[in-house]
């Protein structure tokens, strides 16, 4: 088995990523950096349509979401005969996973239709690695991280304003064989991260569907939007402006207002062929009462974004993630 691995290297992808597949017996295999046409010719070579399986194929791959994006632009970018062969020979992987923040539903959907993967999704954190995870066999529910692991413990706490311990949405809690002791030399901070029976308070909240998958709502100091007295989950009004075919990439914010504690406010990079297109028209590629019109029916009157921003790209950091504190802080700056 050989794993093309693309996560920088923190605990995940040292165990996950390297340490586990090692210890299995597999090849590892390191790209110098990403590169959206490096991968599709490693897979192509790996299966090529006309001859036998490489000695070296790649049979596994994990990824982040932001690269399951570029990898979907670099397919729609080739010449059919090229996509034919790619899509090919990514149907001949065993798996491909995604982590490390929330995957958009189109993402995986259009993802799913060119190769026939169902990205494995699951969630863990530096303090404890794993602790949930989609099934490799059996449903994998788009929009959730699936259930604990064997031996995992998890419970949701709620917080102050709603009440019901282990009901509904909160912070998630992790207790775990893996979990990590302490804070190197930072006693308080290790104390205030752990509940009285020794879960560890991850700073997610969550909440779980019907079947008890676990769904994450985000960060409950940057995802977790207070709007006039509602809470609101910017990974869920993020998974639908996403849908918008004008949208390329989304990132949802709440940004300080004195009427309402914060507002909603979307940050989007357009679809190329649509902002070409409207620029010839010199119409802006998409405006704030164009979204609105289109949200009405798809999410709560109170999830619409108030505010809307357009960027060439979003600021990203190593790991392809958004870091939201510093985008909020530019964007107040800028006002």
């Amino acid at each position: 088995m050989s794993i093309l691995n693309i996560y920088d290297i923190h605990v995940h992808g040292f165990f996950n990523g390297l340490m586990a597949p090692l210890y299995a017996g597999s090849t590892v295999e390191f790209l110098p950096k990403f590169s959206v046409r490096g991968i599709w010719q490693k897979w192509c070579e790996s299966y090529p349509i006309e001859g036998s399986k490489a000695d070296d194929a790649t049979t596994v791959f994990t990824g982040v979401p932001t690269i399951y994006s570029r990898l979907i632009q670099g397919y729609h970018a080739m010449d059919p005969e090229l996509q034919a062969a790619s899509a090919s020979a990514a149907r001949n992987l065993r798996l491909m996973m995604c982590g490390s923040s929330a995957l958009p539903l189109p993402v995986m959907q259009e993802w799913e239709a060119i190769t026939g993967h169902r990205l494995l999704e699951r969630y863990g954190m530096t303090e404890f690695v794993m602790a949930l995870s989609n099934p490799l066999k059996g449903e994998r529910k788009p929009g959730t991280v699936g259930k604990p692991f064997p031996g995992v413990q998890v419970k949701i706490i709620a917080d102050e304003e709603s009440g019901n311990e282990n009901t509904g949405s909160g912070e998630l809690c992790v207790k775990s064989p893996s979990l990590f002791k302490e804070y190197w030399k930072l006693p308080e901070v290790t104390k205030a991260s752990f509940t009285d029976d020794g879960f560890f308070k991850t700073g997610d909240a969550v909440t779980t569907d019907k079947d008890g998958y676990y769904v994450i709502l985000g960060r409950t100091s940057a995802d977790i939007i207070k709007a006039g007295g509602y809470k609101l989950s910017a990974l869920e009004i993020e998974s639908v402006i996403i849908e918008h075919p004008a949208v390329s990439e989304c990132c949802v914010l709440g940004l300080p207002d004195k009427d309402y504690g914060e507002i909603v406010c979307a940050i989007i990079v357009p679809e190329d062929g649509v902002k070409r297109k409207r620029d010839e028209e010199s119409k802006p590629v998409l405006t704030l009462e164009e979204l609105t019109t289109w949200a009405k029916d798809k999410i709560a009157p109170y999830k619409i974004p108030t505010r809307l921003i357009l960027w060439d790209e979003l600021p990203r950091n190593a790991m392809g993630k958004v870091n939201k504190k510093e985008l909020k802080k530019l964007v107040v700056l800028e006002e």
